[in-house]
């Protein structure tokens, strides 16, 4: 208002809108359809996984408090501001124990669908196997060039991904599931080492053509 004497920022206050701030972008990433990562990180709930979903949202809150600092450093003859530094600490923690759990019963719900994955989830499970089997089949010295492995990695992983459902990502595979999935990848061996005998044919050709 005018005629009242500018304060320094309290910090803590900041860091709540910086935290606001990082729980409105999450949002918009999951709106949008990007957020598998999210959710997968939510879900494993390892340390790694944690730490980096903490890291996450604390990147926003770090910056205005950085900024609210700086501030106050250009500005030391203004008095102190009258916001509680306790208030602002507990806000703090509630907002952040609610961004984690929202996220956390977020993930539990993306990974409970039985429907086959698609958009970005699909991708990043395609992207993942394709590089594992690239780097396996490499490994074999088969007489096949580096494109052909890329494209026969890439269509194996579209074939792979067509029958594959959230759940399923995110459950931990039990015996019968290993062995089904063992299973798939035999037969798709077999497949391309028919491929491979046939004249003008490649192994990209036969996966891409019986999807």
């Amino acid at each position: 208002m005018a005629g009242q004497e500018a304060k320094k920022w309290s910090v803590w206050k900041s860091a709540n809108i910086g935290l606001l701030v990082s729980a409105f972008v999450l949002l918009l990433q999951i709106g949008t359809g990007r957020g598998f990562e999210l959710a997968n990180y939510a879900h494993t709930a390892s340390a790694e996984t944690l730490t980096n979903l903490i890291g996450r949202i604390l990147a926003a809150p770090l910056i205005f408090v950085l900024i609210a600092v700086v501030r106050n450093l250009l500005n030391r003859r203004q008095p102190k501001s009258s916001a509680s530094a306790a208030r602002g600490a507990l806000i703090f923690v509630a907002l952040l124990v609610c961004i984690l759990g929202a996220l956390m019963v977020y993930g539990e719900v993306f990974f409970s669908s039985a429907e086959t994955i698609s958009g970005e989830t699909q991708k990043t499970f395609i992207a993942d196997w394709s590089r594992t089997c690239v780097q396996k089949q490499r490994s074999l010295g088969q007489n096949v060039t580096e494109a052909q492995i890329d494209k026969y990695c890439t269509c194996v992983g579209e074939k792979i991904a067509d029958s594959t459902t959230y759940k399923q990502l995110g459950t931990a595979l039990d015996a019968s599931a290993l062995a089904d999935l063992k299973q798939r990848s035999r037969q798709l061996a077999t497949h391309a080492a028919e491929a491979l005998s046939r004249p003008r044919c490649g192994l990209h050709v036969w996966f891409c053509q019986n999807r």
